[in-house]
């Protein structure tokens, strides 16, 4: 075998046994990985940044980092007040309604993120019993 092929097995071992001595700490572990392999040649630049690069995850990551935005904002905190009441059933209502509604136009990830902090805080109902009606309610709405 050549010599590339013994390194990249030194080095899966290598993070096999890292990732089992530093169970806490993984990211590390690759990051040294990932350091390695550019160090030694095996992996150039364009590899990394082609991985690195999905679409799919970047746009992933924007959408919750918008939906983190919003949470932070004033705006997001007058909609739940307006949107989950007392009343279950109007809560159920109106989320339904209003999830269904910004489905339509947005993407169903970023609306479900976004209204997901204000149901787990909201005083009045369990969590649990509306989180998947906003599911729901997302997938109705986007298709």
């Amino acid at each position: 075998m050549a010599l590339d092929a013994y390194l990249t097995l030194l080095l899966f071992v290598a993070t096999v046994a890292g990732l089992i001595r530093f169970q806490t700490r993984p990211a590390a572990v690759f990051g040294g990985l990932l350091l390695c392999l550019v160090a030694m040649g095996l992996v150039d630049r364009q590899q990394i940044l082609t991985g690195m690069a999905n679409s799919g995850l970047v746009t992933l990551i924007l959408l919750m980092l918008c939906s983190l935005v919003l949470e932070k904002t004033r705006i997001l905190r007058l909609i739940a007040k307006k949107v989950i009441v007392t009343s279950y059933r109007s809560s159920w209502l109106r989320l339904f309604g209003l999830t269904t509604l910004c489905s339509a136009f947005l993407n169903n990830t970023a609306v479900v993120a976004t209204l997901m902090a204000p149901i787990r805080t909201n005083p009045h109902h369990n969590a649990s019993r509306l989180l998947l009606p906003l599911s729901y309610a997302a997938i109705l709405g986007g298709r």
